[in-house]
């Protein structure tokens, strides 16, 4: 008889996510927020978002704060704010979402990919310096899956080239680096808020900076509502009537509810942790499975659980074998979306804007597309990565146990996945997420 559920066999996981280990999208407390708000007829506008700006600020460290629509337009805003233009370079790793880098687009630079470090699936320093050239402008660094990238080497780069940096820290609203919230050791920190996000406001984002006129030039791109506010002295006033084209307020009922998650944060935060440190305690005898290394000083959060798989270490199988049999035990998993940003048309064709701009941009020195870049590890991190569980919310040990009882169970049947293998080759091909989105479960 089989073993592996895959096969017919039982399966491992007989406990519900939900009941054990989810808790609601958005808290009794957040909803009376934002049901506040619509009784108030504050569905537009409203005090809570300078509340939510002010108590972000202090929960980083940082000394301004603009709340927008997603993060989206947070990481377009800081691109402006640092004075990113035609025929300039921001170096980005591929090993993320789009919107890493397709701001850089919308802003008429050209995004410039560097490779990242197989363990912490973070932008490689030493690959950032080799990509440097006259034209270079700042540096992207994205805190991939909610760990910190580790930013002294980065900032020390930044400073011999002059150049800005600004973190993508989507993932990791809680991080820290060096006893320093992530988003504030750069020129300028940017924050997602979307749904699946550790601090949600289901879309919203919010930019933080402790330099003013970086803070005036990101009101002034999306914010034009602002700018009469701004001190006398400010360039960005002149704007109040027309802004620049751009409307990135954020929505207030949404950022009601990031207003009263963030009281939580922290304490969801050290429960998340404490479950993905069981699962990976439980599993670290399994070899195939390597964690996402952290960077001496760094503190993660595990807003995803993602980890590299090494199919020598189990008897050459293929990832997607592995995927799917862990998945028939009743596992939540799935494939990388990341690492194939640098072949994606927006950044090889290059003519977004007609007159070849942004990538073949008459101000640049010459054609910036990333056909034929070489990536070496973030392709295959793009192939070997994958998401190890899901977000565990609630204690639930028994659940945790059920997850590692399930790796255990198919990493000790190498001889039904082979059977399995061998019998579906053809399906069987290179693992290839659905998107480029970070979540990309089996099912």
């Amino acid at each position: 008889m089989a073993n592996l559920s895959l096969l017919g066999g039982p399966k491992t996981v007989t406990l519900d996510y939900k009941e054990t280990a989810a808790l609601p999208l958005v808290s009794k407390d957040a909803i009376n927020a934002v049901v506040s708000l619509c009784e108030k007829g504050e569905i537009s506008s409203s005090p809570v978002v300078g509340e939510f700006e002010r108590k972000f600020c202090k929960y980083t460290g940082a000394k301004y704060g603009i709340a927008m629509i997603n993060g989206t337009s947070c990481l377009h805003s800081a691109l402006f704010a640092v004075g990113v233009g035609p025929g300039d370079e921001v170096i980005v790793p591929s090993f993320t979402y789009w919107a890493s880098a397709s701001p850089i687009v919308a802003t008429n630079g050209i995004p410039v990919f560097c490779d990242v470090d197989k363990e912490t699936h973070i932008m490689d320093p030493k690959d950032v310096e080799r990509r440097i050239t006259p034209k270079t402008k700042a540096i992207m660094v994205v805190h991939c899956w909610g760990t910190p990238a580790d930013m002294d080497p980065i900032m020390e780069i930044a400073k011999k080239y002059n150049l800005k940096v600004i973190e993508d820290a989507s993932h990791a609203h809680g991080a820290s680096y060096k006893g320093k919230k992530v988003g504030t050791i750069g020129d300028i920190g940017c924050f997602s808020l979307q749904g699946s996000k550790t601090l949600v406001a289901g879309e919203g984002g919010i930019l933080i900076t402790n330099n003013r006129d970086y803070y005036e030039r990101a009101t002034a791109l999306g914010l034009y509502e602002r700018l009469g506010n701004l001190p006398e002295d400010s360039s960005y006033r002149q704007y109040s009537m027309t802004g620049m084209g751009h409307k990135y307020r954020a929505h207030p009922l949404g950022i009601a509810i990031a207003n009263a998650e963030l009281d939580v944060l922290d304490a969801k935060n050290a429960i998340r942790t404490e479950n993905a440190l069981y699962l990976e305690n439980a599993i670290s005898d399994i070899e195939c499975i390597i964690p996402q290394k952290i960077c001496e000083g760094g503190k993660r959060i595990y807003a995803y659980h993602y980890v590299r798989y090494d199919k020598e270490k189990l008897g050459g199988i293929k990832l997607q074998t592995f995927l799917k049999a862990i998945n028939a035990e009743g596992v939540a998993c799935g494939p990388c979306g990341y690492g194939r940003l640098h072949n994606q048309r927006l950044f090889t064709d290059g003519d977004v804007f007609g007159k070849g701009c942004p990538i073949a941009c008459p101000y640049a020195d010459k054609d910036r597309s990333s056909a034929g870049v070489m990536l070496p590890v973030t392709e295959a991190l793009a192939e070997t990565a994958f998401m190890l569980a899901p977000r565990f919310e609630k204690p639930c040990k028994e659940l945790l146990d059920q997850y590692a009882a399930a790796y255990h169970k198919v990493a000790s049947n190498i001889d039904e996945l082979k059977v399995f293998e061998n019998e579906h080759a053809d399906e069987l091909k290179s693992v290839k997420a659905e998107s480029g989105r970070s979540i990309n479960l089996l099912k």
